[in-house]
């Protein structure tokens, strides 16, 4: 099986082994919980001629018992192509190994002994950050990836040295931004949406994004 990292949006941003892969595999695994896998999806369209289409459901449901079965439902699904010597090539947007649901489904089926390759792809902060015109780190600096969407500890987060990514912040969004204002970071930040596809949006301090705010699955904010 592949794990195919389909890049943040734009189609040129998929990488010539995602391509070859894809090409390869007769069956392609596409899953469906929300907007960024039906953006994977239409990245990869036209390499689709022919191939046999398995579509994986998963949840975002806060019981992880849930979660844990709908990834093994899928995994097993996978398996019984695989069992017929079909490959089998998995889709996520971004990049495999940044949180992404195909990570738990691969250790699965590295688990039942079927073999297992990842093609890494351009994630959606590197691609915001070209877009921005803007460094991620620079020397020394760290870098720290940060998910906002249901952090209760986003001031202790913020107290990490060095440059941070907030991302999946969804509703949160608002409440992140108003803590980095009280922090005094406004001008230090910087707002990307949709990065890369169309409609991309792209700010350069919290007040200009807030003259037009987009509270998105796919707005993603660099701070310095």
């Amino acid at each position: 099986m592949y794990g195919i990292g389909t890049g943040p949006g734009d189609p040129e941003l998929l990488t010539l082994k995602a391509a070859d892969r894809l090409q390869k595999c007769g069956v392609i695994a596409v899953p469906k919980t929300g907007d960024g896998e039906r953006t994977a999806f239409s990245i990869i369209e036209k390499y689709l001629d022919g191939k046999e289409l398995l579509e994986c459901r998963f949840t975002m449901d806060k019981d992880m018992e849930k979660r844990k079965a709908a990834r093994q439902i899928a995994a097993d699904r996978i398996a019984l192509c695989l069992d017929d010597g079909k490959d089998v090539g998995f889709v996520t947007l971004g990049d495999p190994t940044t949180y992404s649901t195909y990570m738990y489904v691969h250790e699965i089926i590295a688990c039942k002994g079927f073999d297992t390759e990842i093609i890494p792809g351009v994630t959606s902060y590197s691609a915001a950050a070209a877009a921005l015109g803007t460094a991620l780190c620079e020397g020394d600096e760290v870098l720290a990836i940060i998910p906002a969407r249901h952090s209760v500890d986003i001031d202790k987060l913020l107290d990490v040295p060095g440059n941070k990514v907030l991302m999946k912040s969804g509703e949160n969004l608002a409440g992140v931004l108003d803590t980095l204002k009280e922090r005094g970071y406004g001008d230090r930040v910087k707002i990307a949406c949709r990065a890369t596809m169309e409609g991309q949006r792209l700010y350069h301090s919290i007040e200009e994004y807030e003259q037009a705010p987009e509270d998105s699955y796919f707005t993603l904010v660099i701070v310095k």
